[in-house]
């Protein structure tokens, strides 16, 4: 029986990994909720030609972060899909048992990532609040852990001038700092990055920790 959110229908969930063994897992809580499954077993296309083709496959993706450990499955990762179908208004979930080296790669794309699941939650209730928090965030409305809020971002620490820095955020901690990649920044302003200098930033301050943080619109004070 097809899932309705909001006006929005889901009849069926394509499925994205590499290994077989841990695709065919996604399976149940898939169909526990009464969906159809949709598995994507094949080598994929370019991630663009990808997104593009979705929506005639299935109304919605349920994707693990590494996709390129084997073969020739997929040039991309998985927090690059769910990002790419967020910008096209596609619900989309990511599911990994990250590291805090994980959470450091896909910070720049954190903003597009409404729900991220390790596979322990992966249960059709899990499943089913993560489609959900994807449309709402589509029509402007986040939870308080998600909402983005303008504020102020210190650079608290400068370790490799092309590689990456540490910064406090004023309205979430000062205290904890927190690692951000250059490629992360826009090109002007990582010039202006040197301890201490202040920016400002669209970042989600409701966030209860840090691997959930994401930057956005940086601007220079």
């Amino acid at each position: 029986m097809p899932l309705l959110i909001d006006n929005r229908t889901f009849a069926s969930v394509s499925i994205v990994d590499d290994d077989n063994e841990a695709r065919d897992s996604y399976e149940y809580p898939i169909e526990e909720l009464g969906l159809t499954v949709v598995p994507e077993a094949k080598p994929l296309n370019n991630l663009q030609q990808f997104v593009e083709a979705l929506p005639t496959r299935a109304d919605a993706v349920l994707c693990d972060y590494h996709l390129r450990k084997k073969g020739n499955y997929a040039n991309f990762n998985g927090d690059e899909l769910v990002a790419a179908c967020y910008r096209n208004r596609f619900p989309a979930l990511l599911c990994t048992s990250y590291t805090d080296v994980d959470v450091f790669l896909m910070r720049s794309r954190r903003r597009f990532i409404p729900a991220l699941l390790k596979p322990r939650e992966l249960d059709p209730e899990n499943i089913a609040k993560g489609f959900e928090q994807c449309v709402k965030e589509f029509g402007g409305v986040f939870q308080p852990s998600r909402r983005p809020w303008r504020t102020q971002v210190r650079v608290e620490e400068v370790v490799d001038e092309r590689e990456y820095f540490y910064v406090v955020i004023s309205g979430w901690s000062s205290r904890e700092k927190i690692r951000v990649s250059y490629g992360d920044v826009p090109p002007r302003i990582q010039p202006l990055i040197k301890p201490e200098r202040r920016f400002h930033a669209l970042v989600n301050v409701g966030a209860e920790k840090h691997e959930e943080l994401y930057f956005d619109s940086w601007e220079a004070d």
